[in-house]
């Protein structure tokens, strides 16, 4: 570069730096996550967008776009974006580079892969150059197009638009903005290269030859603006299928339409008439209908063995510790299909007991309807959640079980969602109400005169958003749709002397802790062979038997196989909370709360680095539901390090309490690890608040919710409560068994070891 450009981008840079045009937490996090040559040679792609007149607006986006690029990808691909940001500009303009930097948070959200990233840009590129006018408003949509296609699925999407619309600039805008029916269609089979009208008379011929049985088939209508139907219906006369199953290739998804069609024509074949709702809850009817799926599917293999072998191939549900219906639900579909899945929880046995001991009965499609109340019954004391209206019948090639059930007033599949839940909560007279309605009728927006109390912000406070959340409004049943917004700010160092104490007078307590984990293994089962005893016989040994046995040789002993847990499979993100209350002294000590907090998740950060487990610590606070707040002490990419310390060390209590948008971030990025098991760990001392909510059990119930939607998701939650009188708001977010009251915080330390035994045991 001469040295006359180069003197004019650094005037660039320092004007943009008189004009403040990126925050001073922007900066510390671009310090953070590239190295010094890292960081010049992105302030050299920042001149660069400068010399291009982009506004300053979208220069900040970019910084904060870089940012989660390289936290998510890796500093590499937050350097590539300001490439791929000037190649759009070129083609499409400067608005459709300032879109596609807001646009990133979606991607690296959505997109798992370093790769992905890079696909992804690469594909804007394309898109700029074939469909410039369409960049923005494809931006505009990027969360729900990524939400359910990969970066590969997406690139075939992408294409088909340019290839489809040719030169018409309308016709494009109108299928990247997915507003009319061609695009939606599109927009679906994008993820499958499989279509029903390839495989139709392949399934035909296979329920034909097995029952004689001859539906009318019809692929299901995709309506603009409604997600595409991802299950199959029956009605008695018409078989309705998903024109596309998402993300089925191939042999796979051809093999999973077979499966689709043959459920049906089980239930044709071994079913009975349509049951009467009665006064049946929700979560009975789901169970009732799956108690008759594994009803004619296994008078189906009874029949045909085979069938056995293609069904199982979707039934991919492992045992676990979350306690969400669903989850429970889809273990219990397998465990009665498949008879060597292993499942030791209690609901299941009893499930898989009840079902097996009414085998003589199997004819009688009543002992459904018998067995699947009293699962629901049970589930309805175990105070487990179940939201109808969400529900998705699984695994996947089932039919959506509307056709077992009179409904009133039931709309053709092809005019609806074609059931992709279910039922409808709102068509079933009798519905769940396991807690009383609030005596509150203030709205949540309104400010009262007695929530949390205002404090001050810390004067050097300065964020910039990450991502924006739903937020659960119980007494409308429903999510208010990117209601909340993260704000990440600067974790604000303490000096060394500061961190380093947070270990000193310790040691004892430290050795303690990892000497416990060490002992917990916490990994996905892996089958050890050649045993004398085990859980399943070892096939292959039994052959080696055999033809030793043949040769007259002396055969090996060892014929079974058993589950070992071999190496430590566990992330965790530590959540903690340094609201305003934090700051209390305990007793007549001069600690405080939050003191006593940093120095336990100092103590616990130390054992897990020592022991390799991925984990991060965040602090988090809110100041109303445009201002939650992150202070990012350690990311999982980062080591625990002296830095790490004084940012912990800095911590300090203020503000309020909006935990369900915090435990949603933190479940978002817990996500991408790959581990067998994923744990937030959330330290507080009180119930959520914030300034712009009145009714008190408002952000409660937005917590639980967030709980139960991260359950469902395998991820783990455990509140570790201090200092509190009454445990009941923790036993409403976290349920019974999930959360651990400290009575005395000071004990924490002390205490912790045990509590992350539980925790990883």
């Amino acid at each position: 570069m001469s040295d006359g450009k180069h003197g004019h981008l650094q005037d660039l840079l320092a004007e943009a730096n008189r004009a403040s045009v990126i925050d001073a937490a922007t900066w510390a996090a671009l310090k953070r996550v590239f190295s010094q040559r890292e960081f010049g040679q992105w302030t050299d792609g920042l001149a660069r967008l400068l010399a291009r007149k982009i506004g300053y607006s979208a220069i900040l986006d970019f910084a904060r776009a870089s940012v989660q690029a390289a936290r998510r990808y890796g500093p590499a691909a937050g350097l590539r974006l300001e490439a791929s940001a000037r190649a759009v500009q070129d083609k499409a303009g400067e608005r459709a580079a300032a879109a596609m930097f807001a646009a990133t948070a979606h991607a690296c959200r959505h997109l798992a892969e370093a790769e992905d990233f890079a696909a992804w840009l690469a594909t804007m590129e394309e898109l700029a150059e074939g469909a410039p006018e369409s960049v923005a408003v494809l931006c505009d949509h990027l969360g729900y197009v990524l939400q359910r296609l990969d970066a590969r699925e997406f690139h075939s999407w992408v294409h088909a638009g340019i290839r489809g619309a040719g030169r018409d600039p309308a016709a494009r805008l109108e299928y990247f903005d997915l507003k009319d029916q061609s695009a939606i269609r599109a927009f679906e089979q994008a993820s499958s290269d499989v279509l029903f009208s390839a495989v139709q008379a392949r399934a035909a011929a296979l329920v034909g030859a097995l029952w004689r049985f001859h539906p009318i088939m019809r692929t299901l209508a995709v309506t603009p603006g409604r997600p595409a139907p991802r299950r199959s219906a029956f009605d008695g006369a018409v078989l309705w299928v998903p024109e596309a199953y998402a993300g089925r290739h191939g042999s796979d998804a051809v093999l999973h339409y077979k499966a689709a069609i043959a459920h049906i024509g089980a239930h044709a074949a071994y079913g009975g008439g349509r049951f009467p709702r009665g006064k049946l809850k929700p979560i009975q009817i789901a169970l009732v209908s799956l108690i008759e799926d594994a009803r004619v599917e296994n008078l189906a293999i009874a029949d045909y063995p085979g069938l056995r072998r293609l069904w199982l191939r979707y039934h991919t549900a492992q045992p676990g510790k979350a306690l969400a219906a669903e989850l429970l639900m889809l273990r219990l579909s397998r465990a009665l299909v498949d008879p060597d899945y292993l499942d030791d929880d209690p609901w299941i046995t009893k499930a898989r007991a009840m079902f097996f001991d009414s085998r003589d009965n199997w004819t009688d499609p009543e002992i459904s309807r018998t067995i699947g109340g009293l699962l629901g019954n049970d589930l309805g004391q175990m105070r487990i959640q179940f939201n109808a209206k969400t529900y998705v019948v699984e695994p996947s090639y089932r039919d959506d079980n509307s056709g077992l059930w009179e409904i009133d007033d039931e709309p053709p599949p092809a005019e609806s969602e074609a059931a992709d839940v279910m039922l409808n909560a709102a068509q079933i007279e009798q519905k769940e109400s396991d807690e009383p309605k609030s005596r509150h009728e203030t709205s949540p927006e309104a400010p009262p005169a007695n929530v949390a109390s205002r404090a001050s912000p810390l004067p050097e406070d300065e964020g910039f958003p990450i991502a924006r959340h739903p937020e659960w409004d119980y007494r409308h049943g429903g999510l208010r749709p990117e209601w909340t917004t993260l704000n990440e700010y600067n974790a604000r160092p303490a000096p060394a002397a500061a961190g380093s104490a947070l270990l000193q007078r310790h040691e004892a307590a430290l050795v303690k802790i990892r000497n416990l984990v060490k002992s917990a293994k916490i990994s996905r089962p892996q089958w050890r062979s050649r045993q004398m005893q085990g859980e399943r016989l070892d096939l292959d040994a039994c052959i080696r038997t055999a033809i030793d046995i043949e040769r007259g040789g002396s055969p090996d002993p060892r014929h079974y196989q058993t589950r070992v847990l071999k190496n430590r499979d566990l992330s965790v993100f530590v959540l903690l909370d340094i609201s305003e209350s934090t700051r209390d002294r305990i007793g007549r000590t001069n600690r405080t709360i939050i003191s006593v907090a940093r120095t336990a998740t100092a103590l616990l950060a130390e054992a897990m680095a020592g022991l390799g487990d991925p984990f991060a610590i965040c602090g988090f606070c809110s100041d109303g539901k445009d201002d939650v707040r992150f202070y990012r002490v350690k990311d999982f990419v980062e080591s625990f390090d002296a830095s790490a310390l004084q940012r912990l060390a800095g911590l300090r209590g203020h503000l309020s309490t909006r935990l369900g948008a915090a435990l949603r971030q933190a479940g978002a990025e817990l996500s991408p690890q790959r581990t067998h098991r994923r744990l937030v760990l959330v330290i507080s001392d009180g119930e959520p608040s914030d300034i712009d909510v009145a009714d008190s059990d408002y952000l409660t119930e937005d917590a639980r919710h967030a709980v139960r939607s991260l359950a469902h998701q395998g991820i783990d939650v455990l509140c570790i409560g201090l200092q509190s009188e009454d445990d009941a708001a923790m036993r409403r977010v976290f349920g019974r068994r999930g959360f651990v009251l400290i009575d005395r915080a000071e004990a924490l330390a002390e205490k912790l070891p045990f509590i992350y035994l539980r925790m990883t045991t």
